[in-house]
């Protein structure tokens, strides 16, 4: 269901966890509430029905990296994003090996988790700041620091005030 520019809605952004563990699922809640605290333009929720954009979180490993069509798999990356149009056509950024030929309304996302994230003390907040990265691109940041871009999701969606 697509999203109107301009509308002052909120950007419906469903989350299914399909990570299979407890281990990624903590971070990725946090991730989203910490996304819905920074707008009110952003609605979270754990079904795709009515939503604008569903993503499903996935985990993988660098030895059984998915297939995704038009993406090429970048071995030792933390994750990834594959971002696909209502038309299924992939409408990711460089380095797609696709030419950007999709509608630019993003419909599906992919976050791929990789499980290649040494153990540690801080392993909770490196997950947390992994899909706060894979979220921004999943809503259609090509480009963001760790920090969450409200302002350039609020130029993307059309959100008064800068998104705040």
């Amino acid at each position: 269901m697509g999203y109107a520019y301009g509308s002052g809605a909120p950007l419906r952004v469903a989350v299914v966890d399909e990570t299979g563990g407890a281990d990624w699922s903590p971070a990725l809640a946090t991730g989203t509430r910490t996304y819905g605290a920074a707008t009110p333009y952003l609605a979270f929720q754990h079904d795709g029905a009515g939503a604008n954009i569903v993503v499903h979180v996935r985990r993988y490993d660098d030895a059984h990296p998915p297939e995704l069509p038009g993406y090429a798999f970048p071995a030792a990356a933390g994750g990834f994003a594959a971002v696909y149009d209502a038309n299924g056509t992939a409408c990711d950024f460089p380095p797609s090996t696709l030419p950007l030929s999709c509608s630019g309304e993003i419909a599906t996302a992919y976050v791929y988790l990789n499980d290649i994230i040494p153990p540690g003390p801080d392993i909770e907040a490196r997950r947390l700041r992994l899909i706060l990265h894979e979220l921004g691109h999943a809503m259609g940041l090509t480009r963001h620091s760790p920090d969450l871009a409200i302002s350039s999701l609020a130029a993307r969606y059309g959100w008064p005030d800068g998104g705040q």
